[in-house]
């Protein structure tokens, strides 16, 4: 069967993105296709300047998006190396393999950037409060955007660790996601069986005016209405996207893999296939 996933993220621009190989490796007519959602602004960066020149005052850094540790890296280009170097002995906590990679560019110390299995921010926190209570960090810099929960912040509080957050980056719908999203549709399979791969609620939200201009969803609540757009199935990245697109878009989710990694969405794509 013939696969087009409709993957709704901008794509790795620095290699071939990942998630496109993994959803064309399904099938050699099966296609993957990123669709940015999303514009980031990157704000606050001179109090992020101020804040990398003075050195660590905290016990280590947590990013849970790329964002986040794009906009560290904005300022430390423009840094002097003695500054980026003040920071060479910090632990770095991150959620996702692509945000430590990116890190590790700039700290490649075995160690120093750390949890990046985890998967979520919930996860993450539990990670960092797991460690000894003689290595537990008690204070720890948190670099947000402006969609980020409030559940990190909850747990790190219940483990009596503090956060000094500072928003960094905001998020708007893209301008042209509705222009992008029909060129894509033009190269789809006419008898592809249709995926939309949803990787965070603030896109969801955005995007799902459009999406269902164009498509039918199955309903949490009632049957998918009868007329003549395609069916489409869902997949979601992450457990807090997933309850997102159920609790509140009362959205049928087919897939959710078990972390947020590539050939996990594939595994769990096929087996929807098969059943």
């Amino acid at each position: 069967m013939a696969i087009f996933a409709v993957l709704l993220r901008a794509a790795d621009i620095s290699s071939t993105d990942k998630y496109e190989t993994a959803i064309n490796a399904i099938g050699p007519r099966s296609r993957g296709v990123c669709v940015p959602v999303l514009e980031t602004a990157l704000m606050n960066l001179e109090n992020l300047k101020q804040t990398i020149a003075a050195g660590p005052k905290v016990d280590g850094v947590i990013m849970t998006s790329a964002r986040s540790c794009e906009a560290w890296k904005a300022v430390v280009a423009q840094s002097a190396d003695e500054q980026t170097q003040l920071w060479s002995n910090v632990p770095f906590y991150v959620v996702g393999a692509a945000t430590a990679a990116s890190l590790r560019e700039l700290y490649p110390k075995p160690n120093q950037i750390r949890g990046e299995h985890s998967g979520t921010a919930e996860l993450l926190a539990r990670f960092i409060l797991e460690q000894t209570p003689g290595n537990r960090p008690k204070c720890l810099l948190y670099l947000t955007g402006d969609k980020n929960r409030e559940t990190l912040p909850k747990v790190m509080d219940e483990g009596h660790v503090d956060l000094v957050s500072l928003q960094v980056y905001k998020t708007c719908g893209s301008s042209r996601f509705s222009h992008d999203l029909g060129e894509v549709l033009q190269g789809s399979e006419r008898d592809a069986e249709i995926w939309i791969v949803f990787f965070a609620p603030s896109a969801a939200e955005f995007v799902y005016p459009h999406l269902q201009a164009r498509f039918r969803f199955r309903s949490t609540d009632t049957q998918s209405s009868k007329d003549d757009k395609p069916l489409v199935r869902i997949a979601a990245i992450g457990p807090t996207t997933a309850s997102f697109l159920r609790d509140n878009l009362r959205l049928h989710v087919d897939a959710i893999p078990a972390k947020p990694n590539p050939d996990l969405l594939v595994e769990a794509i096929r087996e929807c296939l098969y059943t």
